[in-house]
């Protein structure tokens, strides 16, 4: 624990290190909530940084990349790093005042280019269609899935066995209607309209 927030047990005695970070010009930080296309969006962003090389893609998997610390942990009592509903709205707030671009996974599902091109404009890129295009295939569902970079296949199985869960699953959204009974769908609706009752941020589901 850190203050009253749950955090995996290395992270939070690593806290005074995170605490006391200095940030370097040109540094991008990649905050998302688990499961929410982080690593669809770390690739994305590697491969416009590095002007869409593919070779240099290819110089490291995605957690040595894009190094994170954020992760889930199966059979935690509760979730690390708090509440999803104040992780999104606190940045979802300062999104004007911050230099932060705030995208959706179901934006970037519609119209993968457009959100590319949205990285591009974010971190000060002019890349040519071309090149648009090649990072959009490169980063599809099925090339990620294909992809040993990015598909964490190259984790022990003792920390990630994907013969239970494979970690590239559907690639999809809605996947939760095969999922949620109704009961539980009322209990998170309940949830989601208090959640987001003092906000104009939505979310497509």
């Amino acid at each position: 624990m850190v203050g009253d927030m749950p955090l995996i047990e290395y992270f939070a005695d690593n806290w005074e290190n995170v605490k006391n970070f200095q940030a370097e010009e040109g540094d991008l930080l990649i905050d998302t909530y688990p499961k929410s296309g982080t690593t669809w969006i770390s690739e994305i962003v590697d491969l416009v940084v590095h002007d869409g090389e593919t070779k240099t893609s290819q110089r490291g998997t995605i957690f040595e990349r894009v190094p994170f610390l954020e992760f889930a942990v199966p059979g935690m009592p509760t979730v690390s790093y708090g509440p999803w509903g104040a992780h999104n709205k606190d940045f979802w707030k300062i999104r004007h005042q911050r230099d932060i671009l705030y995208l959706f996974y179901e934006d970037m599902l519609e119209d993968p280019k457009r959100e590319i091109r949205k990285v591009m404009k974010y971190v000060g890129k002019d890349l040519p269609d071309d090149v648009v295009e090649k990072i959009h295939q490169r980063t599809t569902f099925k090339a990620m899935k294909d992809n040993p970079m990015a598909n964490y296949s190259n984790i022990p199985s003792s920390v990630m066995d994907q013969t239970i869960s494979p970690f590239m699953r559907k690639g999809t959204c809605g996947d939760w209607k095969t999922h949620f009974t109704v009961a539980q769908n009322e209990l998170f609706d309940e949830y989601y309209k208090k959640e987001i009752s003092d906000t104009d941020l939505t979310f497509r589901f």
